[in-house]
């Protein structure tokens, strides 16, 4: 090798060397820049590759009848879920996805985008509550679709099925119109109240959510626990229902349409409150299959519509209590006076009819025989809006506030009314507030409000706030009692009300539903029969069908000396009063003053203490004279 080759070798070599140490300057470089730089970032992202942070839904709080018993309870259940992070990506993935699930194609992909879009924190739920074979199958599909797994959750159980579904509603996923409408407040794929008390009491019963850290394989599957924050369950809650009552009244309504509310004289609490027909709240805890989409929500007789807060009945001869005091307080007439009942009269030109012959009536025997002459004479001496005043005054324009959703308050008119919402004419005339006067014409009332209107006349006056809420465990597990809203004193003039006891008594002794008087219980009441459509006569009323038929109405309070408790029930298209609402009226108040005593339900597991005196003893029920049967009287009043 000459000088000159020798020189140019030694030029390579420094060139490599040159470049090798540029290669370690720039690999040293790097190596700091990801060291020093970004250390913190990319372990953040080092560890959310290892590390899967999954929510632990919260159970929802138990809920309890005043006594104890479990209305409304938690199990644990499995879901096939898709976890945030592993939402599909292909559309193809998604549809092969549905199909093996046997769901809407479409209807899923728009559920995986909108967990993507939302940054939904929960897992997605594609099928929900595996049964074995549900559970099996679940597996399968995870051989198919990796980014499937299977999750343990709480779900709801409702304890009597139909019981008390317009009570306690049910719970289900928040939709995109609750979102909507109260932005911010829920996260997608949470469970809420989507109905009833569980939807009221939303934020005391859902509790709050936990978070589970695990580290997981290249696979995903979770090979340690990285960290745990509990979830912190709902507060179980007691209702004011009483469940035997509930029963009670369940079992007395049959096969028949309409509601009943039962309210606490002293407090306002509902100690029952049934809707029929009625529905199975867990059936709503899942995909609904097509058999239950038909047989409750495209049913006609609408189960799902809560008649007791949503259902407005014309009032019938109910409303005859609200006309006599407002005539009273007004000084139109007095306890004595008097009007003769002829069957019929004409007023402003037109006919209006009573369904007996009465005879001269003072106020007292009107209400009893219910004679529709008496009242219209009433009406034709009152202005409507005179008796709207005296409904405002009395809390019968107002919604009761009753804690559960969508209570729809009572129609009562007024000349005002006519005029906002009067169809054709706007113009009030006298001749309505004729038909007005026996609770006809545009008159309508809701169950629980016409309870609440009874349950002001068997308080003296005090018009009650009607509540389910009685109490909370708090965190210690005590029960701790939520104070009743303090009543209203509407005012009532004890002479007034003493009339108007007095011919409710007389309805129940030798009236209208004397039928239906309880042999040792005294039962204050008025029997209403509202009519659905016009018919010509009696024997044209037979030829008609079910649902043109009137319904029948039954309000009132017991036991007279002392009342604890006022209820309203309405049977739709039954007939008379007396003869379909007021027998129900009689079996609720055989079990609350008499069977309840006697026949116990079970022992609870948290009894709480009765809210009414403690029974008698056998003996001491012995000692005491039983009350005289009263003595039935043939009428034809309705």
């Amino acid at each position: 090798m000459d000088l000159r080759q020798r020189n140019l070798l030694r030029k390579r070599l420094a060139t490599l060397q040159a470049a090798a140490w540029l290669m370690v300057l720039g690999l040293g470089l790097v190596y700091a820049w990801l060291q020093v730089v970004r250390r913190s970032e990319l372990q953040q992202l080092a560890l959310s590759q290892a590390v899967k942070v999954r929510t632990t839904p919260a159970p929802r709080g138990i809920i309890f009848d005043r006594n104890g018993h479990r209305l409304v309870d938690n199990r644990r259940a499995l879901h096939l879920v898709i976890q945030q992070e592993d939402l599909p990506k292909e559309a193809s993935q998604v549809e092969s996805l549905a199909q093996a699930l046997e769901q809407d194609p479409a209807q899923l992909a728009r559920r995986v985008q909108m967990a993507r879009s939302a940054g939904m924190k929960r897992s997605l739920i594609v099928q929900d509550n595996l049964d074995d074979s549900g559970l099996a199958r679940a597996e399968n599909l995870r051989a198919r679709f990796p980014f499937l797994s299977i999750e343990v959750a709480p779900r709801r159980v409702y304890q009597g099925d139909e019981l008390a579904a317009h009570v306690l509603g049910y719970v289900g996923e928040v939709n995109p119109q609750l979102m909507s409408k109260e932005p911010g407040r829920y996260q997608l794929g949470e469970i809420v109240g989507r109905s009833g008390f569980e939807a009221a009491r939303n934020d005391l019963l859902k509790g709050q959510d936990g978070q589970r850290k695990s580290l997981v394989d290249h696979l995903g599957r979770e090979v340690a626990l990285y960290g745990l924050e509990n979830s912190t369950p709902g507060q179980s809650v007691y209702l004011t229902l009483d469940s035997g009552l509930q029963k009670t009244m369940q079992d007395a309504f049959g096969e028949e349409r309409g509601a009943g509310v039962v309210i606490d004289l002293r407090d306002g609490g509902i100690l029952a409150l049934y809707s029929s027909p009625s529905f199975d709240p867990n059936a709503f805890l899942g995909h609904m299959s097509q058999e239950d989409v038909d047989l409750y929500v495209r049913n006609p007789t609408q189960p799902m519509l809560d008649r007791a807060t949503q259902g407005l009945y014309p009032p019938g001869s109910t409303y005859k209590l609200l006309i006599a005091l407002c005539a009273l307080e007004k000084g139109i007439i007095s306890p004595e006076s008097t009007f003769t009942c002829h069957g019929r009269k004409t007023y402003y030109g037109r006919e209006f009819r009573c369904d007996g012959v009465h005879g001269t009536l003072n106020l007292v025997q009107a209400i009893a025989r219910s004679c529709d002459v008496y009242f219209y004479e009433l009406g034709a001496r009152l202005d409507v809006d005179e008796i709207h005043a005296t409904a405002a005054k009395y809390g019968l324009t107002e919604l009761t506030q009753v804690d559960l959703p969508n209570e729809l308050p009572s129609r009562i008119p007024s000349r005002d009314w006519k005029a906002r919402h009067g169809r054709k004419e706007k113009k009030w005339y006298a001749g309505e507030t004729i038909s007005v006067a026996i609770g006809q014409g545009q008159n309508g009332v809701t169950p629980i409000a016409l309870a609440r209107f009874y349950a002001m006349l068997g308080a003296k006056g005090k018009v009650l706030t009607p509540h389910l809420l009685y109490g909370q465990r708090d965190e210690s597990g005590q029960m701790k009692i939520i104070p009743p809203q303090k009543p209203r004193d509407a005012g009532l003039d004890p002479k007034v009300w003493a009339v108007l006891d007095e011919g409710l008594y007389e309805v129940v002794r030798s009236g209208t539903a004397h039928k239906s008087a309880l042999p040792g219980v005294t039962m204050c009441g008025k029997t209403g029969t509202s009519q659905v459509t016009t018919f010509v006569d009696k024997a044209h009323y037979r030829t008609l069908a079910k649902q043109f038929r009137d319904n029948a109405l039954f309000a009132g309070y017991a036991p007279r000396e002392n009342p604890q408790i006022a209820w309203a029930v309405v049977v739709e298209n039954a007939g008379f009063g007396a003869d379909a609402a007021a027998p129900i009226a009689r079996k609720l108040c055989q079990y609350w003053f008499l069977d309840r005593l006697k026949k116990p339900l079970p022992p609870p597991g948290g009894k709480l203490p009765d809210a009414f005196e403690e029974p008698q003893s056998d003996e001491a029920e012995q000692d005491q004279e039983p009350a005289a049967p009263p003595k039935p009287q043939a009428d034809g009043a309705r």
